[in-house]
């Protein structure tokens, strides 16, 4: 018998998910520049943990997917996926260039190694890349002023057939925080370098530009996507039901009306019955002030349950709240049944999704956030894709 947990993914709920964001897109830019824009659906990391299956099915609707892993573009396209895919963090060697042009791939050129590798490709190519501009992450990307030099360079790739399509793109270091100060930088930085280089961009044809994350799409479009471009949408973590806001006030995953991708469950596997003055677990840290059931559950962080989730964090047993008690394990975390007498071996507990605490709840319990949690799930975890 297989352990007794399993991470159930709903593509309903991811495409109800990307059906919501580009509904609040359109709302935000209105009809004409929505029409006019595309959204490419983040699916690195296997999704989110979610599986690149279950994206291929849950969007459907999407204009494209984006991953960093060269081997997904060959696996998606298996799976039938016939629109654009993006290499989000570009190629990583020479190597690389034969599966964009095998996959017909874009891909993202941060770097002048990636520039100068780009040379190799046969005349009439046609590969489409997006070039990244460093705005104030300082992680991939090219200084604004650096612009000088690349573009050249890419007119010349464009004349000699090597590469087709560019579209401008960045990406914002903190389009979730509450303060605007990085954001407001990082996007008059970006308008700057577009006005700057009008001249080169117009010979070299731009006429595309990617800007929004997740945090971007949901809180900005209306200023960022430009009415003289075409908007490219990159949205990730909200398409599994997550806030890129975690749980702040109006802005939470609900706020949004955003359907969770992942249900957590495992089920009770041993109770026992402690006395007030008696500990549970490794540190001691739940002390029990009156007699309490406590219920061991199947599931611990080598699962990718949060290690640090604390006594605040909610699990749901036959339809009832109740909380962790004591520590998360390797492969056991306890919670307290004294709110639920009637649970007993062999119930299933909601950990997170659909009926149980949201991601984003749990996460701040831990004082995680929720990327890393969708990310942790670990394989030995039974997955359903429905």
């Amino acid at each position: 018998m297989p352990r007794p947990i399993i991470a159930t993914i709903s593509t309903s709920a991811m495409a109800h998910n990307l059906d919501v964001v580009q509904q609040r897109l359109e709302k935000q830019v209105g009809s004409q520049r929505f029409q006019q824009s595309k959204t490419i659906a983040i699916a690195k990391a296997n999704a989110y943990g979610h599986s690149i299956q279950a994206a291929v099915r849950g969007f459907a609707a999407a204009d494209g997917i984006g991953v960093i892993e060269t081997e997904k573009l060959f696996q998606l396209r298996e799976l039938g996926w016939d629109k654009d895919l993006l290499l989000l963090e570009g190629f990583f060697e020479e190597a690389d260039l034969e599966i964009l042009e095998a996959t017909q791939s874009i891909t993202v050129i941060h770097s002048q190694e990636q520039l100068d590798a780009l040379r190799l490709l046969p005349e009439g190519a046609g590969l489409r890349v997006m070039l990244k501009l460093n705005t104030g992450m300082n992680r991939l990307g090219f200084r604004p002023a650096a612009l000088a030099d690349v573009l050249p360079q890419l007119e010349q790739l464009r004349v000699q057939r090597k590469v087709a399509e560019v579209t401008m793109m960045m990406h914002f270091a903190d389009a979730d925080a509450p303060d605007r100060a990085s954001f407001d930088y990082a996007w008059n930085e970006m308008r700057h370098a577009l006005v700057r280089f009008t001249p080169a961009l117009k010979q070299l044809a731009v006429n595309s530009l990617s800007v929004c994350n997740s945090a971007a799409t949901l809180r900005y479009a209306d200023e960022l996507f430009l009415p003289n471009y075409q908007n490219i949408a990159r949205p990730g973590l909200c398409l599994y039901g997550a806030s890129p806001m975690g749980n702040t006030e109006g802005q939470g995953s609900l706020d949004f009306e955003l359907r969770p991708a992942m249900t957590l469950k495992a089920k009770i596997i041993a109770i026992q019955d402690v006395k007030a003055g008696e500990t549970v677990g490794y540190g001691s840290r739940f002390k029990a002030v009156e007699a309490t059931r406590i219920a061991v559950v199947a599931c611990g962080y080598a699962d990718g349950y949060p290690r640090w989730a604390d006594s605040s964090t909610t699990v749901v047993v036959n339809g009832k709240e109740t909380h962790l008690a004591g520590r998360v394990s390797m492969d056991m975390m306890t919670i307290n049944l004294n709110p639920i007498p009637e649970a007993q071996v062999g119930d299933w507990v909601t950990l997170w999704g659909e009926g149980g605490p949201s991601i984003d709840q749990v996460t701040a319990c831990a004082g995680m956030g929720s990327y890393e949690t969708f990310c942790n799930l670990n394989q030995r975890v039974n997955k359903q894709i429905i």
